[in-house]
C-alpha cells in the first residue's frame, strides 16, 4: 500500500479500502461538487452502476498483467501469483466428487490482501471516460455523473457510460443492468434516457448511496424519515426486552444500537447551519 500511495498509483476517485478515506468522505466530496454545479441552476444526471459478484469475477491473468504494469516488486509479485494461482476447486454431492479444476478468477475474500488487489484491478476504469464525465468509486460501487445543460451533455454522458461498459467487458466483469439506475438532481428540465446494451435504464427519484438516501431535490427528508423509523424500532425493542436493566447498560445500548443509526453521515444529510 505504501508503494501505491507514494507513487500516486491509486486514483483519488477511489474511496474504498484506502486508509484515511471512507464512505462519508466520498459523499461529502461528491455533494460538494454537485452543490457547486447546481448553483448555476440546471440539473445533474447520475448513473449508478452495479457490478455482479465483482470480487468473484476478477480474472487472475488480467490482474497479474496490471500488477506488472504498475511495476510491483518481483518478489512481491511472485508471492501474489502464488496466493492467487495455487487454488483448486471441485464439487461434492454426497459421496461423489468431480475432478479438481484450477480457480482462474476471484479474489479470496476475508484476506487482508484481497481488497487491495481488487482496487488495483478496477483502478483504471476511471480513466476511460473521454468526454469529461466524473466517476467515483467505493470498491465496486460506482457512479458516473455530469452537469447537464442540454441534449449534447446527455449524449456525452451516454458515450462515457458506453466507454465504461466496454472497459467492464474487456476486464471480464459483468454489470447487473437491472440494478443500474438513473437519477437527476436539481431543477430537472428534461429527463433524458440512458441505456446499456440497448436496455433503457430505470429512472428513479431517490436512491440509497453508501447508506444515505438521496432524493432528487437533495433535501434528505426520506433519509431522515427512514432513520427515525429505524431508531424508534430499535428503541422499542430495547424497552420491551431490557426493561429492568441498569441505567448505564441502557445508555450503552442506546449509543451502540440507536444513536449510531441517527449519526451515520450526519455531516452529509444534516450539516450545521449558523442561525441568524
Amino acid at each position: 500500500m505504501e508503494y501505491l500511495v507514494i507513487n500516486k498509483i491509486l486514483s483519488d476517485k477511489q474511496y474504498g479500502f484506502i486508509k484515511g478515506k471512507s464512505t462519508v468522505m466520498q459523499l461529502l466530496k461528491v455533494l460538494d461538487e454537485w452543490s457547486s454545479m447546481l448553483e448555476k441552476g440546471g440539473q445533474i444526471d447520475v448513473i449508478y452502476t452495479d457490478l455482479e459478484k465483482a470480487f468473484d469475477k476478477v480474472h487472475h491473468d488480467i490482474l497479474i498483467h496490471k500488477l506488472k504494469t504498475i511495476k510491483i516488486n518481483e518478489k512481491v509479485l511472485a508471492g501474489i501469483i502464488n496466493f492467487l494461482k495455487q487454488r483448486r476447486q471441485r464439487v461434492k454431492i454426497e459421496d461423489e466428487c468431480s475432478d479438481w479444476t484450477p480457480v482462474v478468477s476471484g479474489i479470496p475474500q476475508g484476506s487482508v490482501l484481497g481488497p487491495l488487489l481488487f482496487i488495483i484491478y478496477i483502478n483504471d476504469m476511471i480513466e476511460v471516460c473521454q468526454n469529461g464525465s466524473e466517476v467515483y468509486l467505493y470498491a465496486d460501487d460506482s457512479k458516473i455523473f455530469r452537469y447537464i445543460k442540454d441534449e449534447k451533455d446527455a449524449i456525452s454522458l451516454q458515450n462515457d457510460l458506453c466507454f465504461i461498459v466496454e472497459w467492464i467487458n474487456r476486464n471480464i466483469l459483468k454489470l447487473n443492468i437491472d440494478k443500474c439506475k438513473v437519477i437527476s438532481y436539481g431543477r430537472v428540465t428534461c429527463k433524458y434516457d440512458y441505456e446499456i446494451k440497448n436496455t433503457k435504464l430505470e429512472r428513479i427519484d431517490k436512491i440509497k448511496d453508501l447508506g444515505v438516501v438521496f432524493d432528487s431535490r437533495l433535501k434528505f427528508a426520506d433519509h431522515i424519515k427512514e432513520k427515525v423509523k429505524k431508531a424508534n424500532s430499535i428503541l422499542g425493542l430495547i424497552k420491551r426486552n431490557f426493561n429492568n436493566m441498569p441505567c448505564n447498560a441502557g445508555v450503552t445500548l442506546y449509543k451502540s444500537l440507536v444513536r449510531s443509526h441517527l449519526e451515520y453521515a450526519e455531516v452529509v444529510w444534516s450539516p450545521h447551519y449558523k442561525k441568524d
